[in-house]
């Protein structure tokens, strides 16, 4: 089982219970970070919530955030996925999250995809 941890910017995107429930079924812990909205709340109250990522994860669990700041949080064990607008290139080093994904869904098909690959 992995632990996928929610980053408030990503649990108060409109999809957020209709795709998150998908890695929830497949097995996965959800933890949402933070203050969570009512309407996930009420669509999945049966998931964890915690202030913040632990100062320990479990190796291959991930951070998924819809804020390019929260990749400052990489750690050993943690991958960070940003969901969103790519970055756009610049010649000064930035925070860079590990994966990439247009939007929820595109990020839960991504951990699902990995969990499957290995």
């Amino acid at each position: 089982m992995t632990s996928i941890y929610v980053h408030p910017s990503a649990v108060g995107l409109p999809e957020a219970a209709a795709q998150l429930v998908h890695l929830v079924e497949s097995g996965h812990e959800v933890v949402l970070l933070g203050e969570v909205p009512p309407t996930v709340s009420e669509a999945m109250p049966r998931l964890r919530r915690a202030p913040g990522v632990p100062a320990e994860v479990a190796p291959g669990s991930w951070l998924l955030s819809a804020d390019a700041e929260t990749c400052k949080e990489r750690r050993t064990g943690l991958r960070t996925l940003l969901i969103g607008p790519r970055t756009a290139p610049s010649p000064r080093p930035g925070r860079r999250c590990d994966v990439e994904a247009r939007d929820l869904a595109a990020a839960v098909l991504e951990i699902l995809g990995r969990d499957v690959m290995g």
